[in-house]
């Protein structure tokens, strides 16, 4: 039975909500999925909004908005489906066509700033966090993209260049070689941190460590 919360927010999605349809949904690897959404409603130019999505009744799932087309009106998001969830069994059954029930966009405290480089760290469900804030990152800005990913064959998602990171329990080992790699300067270096809470806690803790300038944004775990 589903809880006075529950109740109060679907009430609320009843009042505020708004219908898109499914354009297209493409797999990206096994887990990854590419879903092309159009909707009614014109989104606002800024990063990392995201659309409050009902996954099932009284359920509802954030998803970032990855690419905006402002002349079709044509939102695409990059869905992780690489763990066990309702918000993956959704996402994973999405066709041509079908009706999806949303209310935003909300979000969008992450946009690029003025430092030369940009890194963004994190799994696979951040990667349309990532994505949204490179598309609005200026042209003199290095950009460095480190995702967990389920191949470490993928170089690039969309048009964002990726270094994809170990998923085997090696990620943090093949974080820190890298980030050693480029030696990014401190003072004039951004960091990203996005994903599963647990990872973003102890990635933000070992950034500061090293007196970088970190935004972190935990999405579930």
């Amino acid at each position: 039975m589903p809880s006075i919360k529950d109740r109060a927010t679907s009430l609320l999605m009843s009042r505020i909500g708004k219908t898109a349809s499914v354009r297209d949904v493409k797999r990206i690897g096994n887990f990854l999925l590419q879903v092309e959404l159009q909707l009614l409603q014109s989104l606002p130019d800024r990063s990392t909004q995201h659309l409050k999505c009902e996954v099932a009744p009284y359920t509802y799932r954030d998803y970032t908005v990855a690419q905006w087309d402002i002349i079709t009106q044509r939102a695409t998001l990059l869905i992780n489906c690489g763990h066990d969830g309702i918000g993956s069994h959704w996402a994973l059954q999405l066709q041509p066509g079908q009706e999806v029930h949303y209310a935003g966009p909300g979000g969008g405290l992450h946009q690029p700033g003025n430092a030369t480089y940009l890194v963004c760290i994190g799994d696979a469900s951040a990667a349309g966090h990532f994505h949204s804030l490179y598309l609005r990152k200026a042209s003199s800005q290095n950009f460095h993209c480190f995702l967990q990913l389920e191949s470490p064959h993928t170089k690039q998602l969309l048009d964002m260049p990726v270094q994809p990171l170990s998923n085997n329990g090696h990620y943090f080992a093949d974080l820190h070689e890298w980030l050693y790699h480029y030696n990014f300067p401190t003072a004039n270096t951004i960091y990203y941190v996005a994903g599963n809470q647990g990872m973003v806690v102890q990635v933000r803790k070992s950034l500061r460590q090293q007196g970088g300038q970190v935004k972190a944004q935990g999405f579930w775990g």
